[in-house]
């Protein structure tokens, strides 16, 4: 009579063990879950805009299952975030070839550089001023325009560290637009995608941890 109710108790708890296990599995499968163990991976560029949170030449928070980066020889995807009037946006995607593919964005787990570019002044004797009716019909207003010098700093997307810094002009296509928002004072054109591709094209990093 005791082996048989040790023996019921062994089978309740190898039981309790595997539904245990299951239940740990099957929160592993959920993103949130997953990251908080094993460390953030980025499910979208966007994602990326994190990075350019940091201060001086620190990123913000990278994502430790990030593509790692090895120097040399790429190709080696990238993407690069644009601060614009306090937002991070998306800007630009490719790899680090001589003909990139330029209507291919890499997947989010394959990107390996994060470029952070700040609007920091505007090519002198590029500006221009633009003079638009408020649309609330009050007085009119005036905006500046001009191309932009753009300070980039490129990180490794795994680690934070990084990777070189560049200073950048802006599209020379400079005009004005036709319809602009009430309560914008200025706006300065950021580069092209084929020149921040030549600024990630040289730049090189210590190797990634496995």
């Amino acid at each position: 009579m005791r082996e048989a109710r040790l023996g019921l108790v062994v089978r309740r708890l190898l039981v309790a063990t595997v539904a245990l296990g299951l239940v740990a599995w099957g929160l592993m499968l959920l993103p949130p879950v997953n990251d908080a163990v094993l460390g953030d991976r980025p499910r979208d560029l966007a994602d990326f805009a994190r990075m350019c949170e940091g201060e001086g030449d620190s990123s913000g928070e990278p994502f430790p299952r990030a593509a790692a980066y090895e120097p040399g020889a790429g190709p080696h995807p990238w993407v690069v975030i644009e601060e614009e009037d306090g937002w991070q946006t998306y800007s630009s995607t490719g790899t680090e070839t001589s003909e990139p593919e330029r209507d291919k964005e890499p997947d989010p787990d394959a990107v390996q550089l994060v470029a952070c570019s700040v609007v920091t002044g505007v090519v002198a004797g590029t500006a221009i001023t633009c003079p638009y009716n408020n649309p609330l019909g009050s007085d009119g207003q005036t905006i500046e325009f001009g191309q932009g010098l753009h300070t980039v700093a490129v990180y490794e997307a795994r680690t934070g560290d990084l990777v070189g810094n560049g200073r950048l002009e802006g599209d020379d296509a400079v005009e004005c637009w036709e319809t602009a928002s009430s309560g914008m004072e200025s706006y300065y054109t950021a580069p092209e995608r084929d020149v921040y591709a030549d600024l990630l094209a040289g730049m090189y990093a210590a190797p990634s941890a496995p």
